[in-house]
C-alpha cells in the first residue's frame, strides 16, 4: 500500500490521490507551505514545498504598471522608480511610445521623449537659441541660460565661461573689454 508524501499515512482503498512530480498526496496534504490550505489550482514550487497563487504573489509581488495599474507579466520598462508595460510607456507631450533604449527626459515627473523635450520643454540658450539638453554644461545668469561655449563677451566674442565677467546694461563683457 502506498503512502502520502505529505503525512506518510497510507491511502485508503478508493480514495482520491493528488499526484505531482512523482509523489502522491492526500488532497488535503497537498497544501500551500504558507497558508496550509489545500492546493486545488495554480501553484508554484518553493524550497521543495509548494505555494498557492495568493501566497506566491504575497511573497514575490509582481510589478504593476505605473500607468494602467495592471500586472506586468512580460518585459517592462523601469523609469524613475516605476515600472511600465512597453505599450504604456508614453511621452507625456506627444503620447507616442518611448523605447527603452531612447534617451528620456522628465517633465513634471513624467517621461518625455527627447524630441518633445528639446522642442517644448528645454531651456534655450540665450545666444544660439538651441535647446540645453541633459548632460550638457551650461551657465545661468539673471534668469538666462547659455551653453558653456556660447557664454562669450558681447564685444570680442571670447568665451568667458571660465573667467570673471562684467555686466554693462545688457552686455556681458570680459575683463579686457570693460
Amino acid at each position: 500500500m502506498s503512502t502520502c508524501s505529505g503525512c506518510q499515512k497510507p491511502f485508503p482503498a478508493g480514495s482520491r490521490i493528488t499526484e505531482f512530480d512523482g509523489k502522491q498526496y492526500h488532497p488535503d496534504c497537498f497544501a500551500c507551505a504558507d497558508c496550509h490550505k489545500p492546493i486545488t489550482s495554480q501553484f508554484y514550487p518553493f524550497n521543495s514545498q509548494y505555494l498557492c497563487s495568493a501566497c506566491h504573489e504575497a511573497r514575490f509581488p509582481r510589478k504593476r504598471c505605473g500607468k494602467c495599474g495592471s500586472l506586468i507579466t512580460s518585459a517592462g520598462i523601469t523609469f524613475a522608480g516605476a515600472s511600465y508595460h512597453a505599450a504604456c510607456f508614453l511621452c507625456v507631450t506627444c503620447k507616442q511610445p518611448i523605447s527603452a533604449q531612447s534617451k528620456i527626459s522628465m517633465v513634471d515627473g513624467q517621461p518625455c521623449c527627447v524630441k518633445c523635450y528639446e522642442d517644448k520643454h528645454a531651456k534655450r540658450c540665450s545666444r544660439c537659441q538651441k535647446a540645453i539638453v541633459a548632460d550638457v554644461e551650461y551657465l545661468e545668469f539673471e534668469d538666462k541660460y547659455w551653453h558653456k561655449e556660447c557664454f562669450t563677451c558681447s564685444k570680442c566674442q571670447k568665451c568667458i565661461a571660465e573667467e570673471s565677467f562684467y555686466q554693462d546694461g545688457n552686455l556681458i563683457l570680459c575683463k579686457d573689454c570693460i
